[in-house]
């Protein structure tokens, strides 16, 4: 029988002409009259938008003429082969994860150039049927103690949220006229800022991510190379809803999994898996008795400034004028270091942002200086927090050294003994863990309560963006507080920059559930 020919893409009418279209679904048009529907797959996505580097065909040519086949043996040699990884930074599956533990959840999204978004603690109530107990943990004879601690952090985190009903009712009256359902939505959501300070790590939620598969390679590496057990699991399960796994038959997994070539590599790497343990073991070593020469965070001063760029306002001013001269870098900045430069280098800053809206982020320019801050917050915040991911952030191990945080309302609603007294049993469980040679498993136990220690590095562009948008009313009380904070440190060294940093100092907080949405 003679070969079938396969129908070709109709060309565009005019081939010169620009054209915008969305890739991941395109009806078009055959030469035999028909018409096709192309909801191509990421890799074969991935390999239309790379041929336009050595090919003039159209993406959608592109698109009809590649098989799930002919884009792995493309990316086998091509990314794979020759390690041309930007090529696999265009095949961009999402994926679901559901009940997994908080410890995971933050390791993952330490990946910085990914999308999530997870279960809030701040509005939604947590169960305490989904919750992780470690294997090791399981195994040892500490079980039992693990699993009375978490029950009774439950069990308080539940009778706090029955109590906070009726004290935030009391405190916070509807008096706006907004619907039954609207208003009950807001007192839960306040009720929940105070309850989530006894919410384990161990705690489950539901968590999304978006992400190329060049940073899904990523993801799973640091998983695999963890040191716990529950991040291997979900490395090991990621590898098989993306990639199919080693066990997969090839030609199945192709047509099936949506990055299966690209991820071949993807698991356990011994660098990233040994390092923690070998800066533990030089830590150790040689942060013995060291006597402290400089500020430090703690609990009355969370937020402390360890470095600055003393001529920040200066690198500002010449990088804003410098994209817009055609003069040396070096010429602008003798201008602006000349007679009255203070005068100028402010007139520079202010003229940039004098027209910003209230969604607009600082200019580009500003992130030319670099400030780092050392910050003691409650591990609750600093889940939000670690979320920004335009900085490069140092997270010391969750612990129990630090103390852990008391929101007024808990002894408001007669409940601070009950919480102290827990508090008390968490460090000791802690402490036992630790000595049964479990500390990578007892941070599960911790809830958010307890304070960790972050070292963070941002430019200048970026703490306008954390200090304004953590500052605001509508934030969490917690990390308030640490954008206010962070924003005097910089108005103490720096006020040409702070003055134009939205901070929001008042001590209010308002909810925005129940309220209607911009333009409605």
């Amino acid at each position: 029988m003679p070969e079938t020919t396969k129908p070709k893409l109709v060309p565009p009418a005019d081939p010169n002409k620009r054209r915008v279209y969305w890739l991941n679904r395109m009806e078009r048009q055959l030469d035999d009259g028909t018409t096709v529907l192309l909801t191509p797959s990421p890799e074969v996505i991935a390999v239309a938008l790379a041929k336009c580097s050595r090919t003039d065909t159209p993406f959608d040519q592109n698109v009809y003429e590649a098989t799930e086949a002919k884009a792995s043996e493309f990316h086998e040699k091509w990314v794979v082969g020759y390690g041309h990884g930007s090529v696999a930074e265009h095949a961009v599956p999402s994926v679901a994860l559901e009940n997994v533990s908080q410890v995971v959840i933050k390791i993952i999204e330490d990946c910085r150039l990914c999308s999530f978004t997870e279960k809030s603690s701040r509005y939604q109530i947590f169960s305490a049927v989904r919750c992780v107990t470690p294997a090791k943990i399981a195994a040892s004879h500490l079980r039992h103690a693990y699993t009375g601690t978490v029950e009774g952090l439950y069990s308080l985190y539940e009778e706090a949220l029955r109590r906070l009903d009726g004290y935030m009712r009391e405190k916070f009256p509807n008096e706006t006229g907004i619907s039954d359902r609207a208003y009950a939505a807001q007192i839960k959501g306040r009720s929940c800022d105070v309850a989530r300070y006894l919410l384990p790590s161990a705690a489950m939620a539901s968590f999304g991510v978006t992400a190329n598969a060049r940073n899904w390679a990523t993801i799973i590496t640091k998983l695999m190379s963890s040191p716990h057990d529950e991040a291997h699991e979900v490395g090991r399960e990621l590898i098989e809803a993306l990639h199919g796994g080693p066990d997969a038959d090839p030609e199945v997994a192709i047509l099936t999994k949506p990055i299966h070539t690209l991820l071949k590599y993807a698991g356990r790497n011994e660098y990233r898996s040994s390092l923690p343990d070998t800066l533990h073991e030089l830590a150790n070593d040689l942060l013995q008795d060291v006597p402290v020469s400089g500020p430090v965070a703690d609990n009355l001063n969370p937020v402390v400034l360890l470095a600055d760029d003393p001529f920040a306002e200066l690198h500002i001013a010449a990088a804003l004028l410098a994209g817009y001269s055609d003069r040396p870098y070096a010429e602008i900045l003798s201008t602006l270091k000349g007679e009255g430069s203070l005068d100028i280098i402010d007139r520079v800053i202010s003229t940039a942002l004098r027209d910003r809206g209230p969604h607009d982020p600082a200019p580009r320019p500003f992130e030319d200086s670099t400030f780092t801050h050392e910050i003691v917050i409650d591990y609750g915040a600093w889940r939000d927090i670690q979320r920004h991911r335009i900085c490069s952030p140092l997270n010391q191990t969750l612990g129990v050294e630090l103390g852990y945080d008391v929101p007024q309302e808990i002894t408001d609603i007669g409940l601070a003994d009950d919480f102290h007294a827990l508090m008390t049993r968490v460090k000791e469980l802690h402490k036992q863990l630790v000595a049964a040679g479990l500390e990578v498993e007892a941070e599960y136990a911790i809830p958010m309560a307890f304070r960790r220690r972050l070292i963070v590095s941002w430019n200048v562009r970026e703490l306008f963006h954390f200090i304004e948008l953590r500052s605001g009313s509508k934030g969490h009380p917690s990390y308030r507080r640490i954008a206010q904070e962070v924003w005097r440190t910089v108005n103490e060294t720096h006020t040409l920059i702070a003055k134009h940093i939205r901070v929001d100092m008042s001590a209010a907080t308002t909810s925005t559930l129940g309220a209607k949405p911009k333009g409605f």
